[in-house]
């Protein structure tokens, strides 16, 4: 399995290169890096097979974090959504990070650690759980663009390199490629990362699994539950129900109740 492509902007196909610039005008800003998972290899990554044992799924243990993903689903597929279903839905994201296992707090706070917690939902969460400092860590936008039958990940600011331990905190994974385009920019061999989401499909969390090891990275994923699949789009779907989103768009449903910060650097 090879790792994913790094393109450098003047080598982007014209097609590619057109679905970069309508993304850097729709969120306002410009990806330093591109990093292109091509079909092949996501066919490889998302190979079905059981989880490893460097997956921890706390609903295994805890099914009221069922109870809340119930709520998330819930209002993803309200067709019409209040503030009232908004806050509902970054509570339930919330309460299932308090009951992970191991606070993400406590692995951001090492020594050493680089934190990345990606906009918006990533930021928004790390901010509400006390993990991403108003003077450190890193908020990137990271966003997946359908190109060439494959996925191309767009990473909006220069990240730390050769980082030896790594947090990333982040609402839900769906196919994995914008946290394994981070680990892939971030860690050196040899390092060790930490994820921490509420929700991953099965798909996504194998990908991540593997990708580590194809980086030669250690890595431990911690997540709130495993369910759905992805459909052609790259989103989680109910198996059953394929017109239903598990989770929908986290940062447009959490972001109207979530005030952003003021820039880093700056009096609160």
């Amino acid at each position: 399995m090879n790792t994913a492509r790094l393109f450098d902007r003047p080598g982007l196909p014209p097609d590619a290169r057109r679905t970069v610039d309508d993304f850097e005008k729709e969120h306002d800003t410009y990806f330093s890096h591109l990093v292109h998972f091509g079909p092949e290899l996501l066919d490889a990554l998302h190979t079905p097979g059981p989880l490893p044992e460097n997956v921890e799924v706390a609903s295994a243990v805890r099914p009221d974090v069922t109870e809340r993903m119930a709520t998330v689903t819930a209002v993803a597929n309200l067709p019409h959504q209040q503030d009232a279903d908004r806050t509902r839905y970054l509570q339930a994201l919330l309460d299932i990070y308090g009951m992970l296992p191991v606070p993400p707090a406590r692995r951001a706070s090492a020594w050493g650690t680089t934190v990345i917690a990606p906009e918006r939902e990533g930021r928004i969460l790390a901010e509400r759980l006390g993990v991403m400092p108003q003077r450190q860590g890193w908020t990137p936008q990271a966003k997946r663009m359908p190109v060439g039958g494959g996925l191309l990940v767009g990473v909006d600011e220069w990240l730390p390199s050769q980082a030896d331990r790594l947090v990333i905190i982040d609402g839900v994974v769906a196919s994995g490629v914008t946290l394994m385009a981070l680990m892939q920019l971030t860690v050196r061999p040899g390092a060790d990362v930490e994820i921490f989401t509420c929700h991953s499909t099965q798909q996504g969390a194998l990908a991540l699994a593997r990708y580590a090891e194809q980086l030669q990275v250690s890595l431990a994923l911690h997540v709130g539950q495993v369910s759905g699949a992805l459909n052609g789009k790259f989103y989680a779907v109910r198996p059953d129900a394929p017109e239903q989103l598990v989770l929908g768009d986290v940062g447009d449903t959490i972001s109207p109740v979530a005030p952003a910060s003021p820039p880093r650097g700056t009096p609160a």
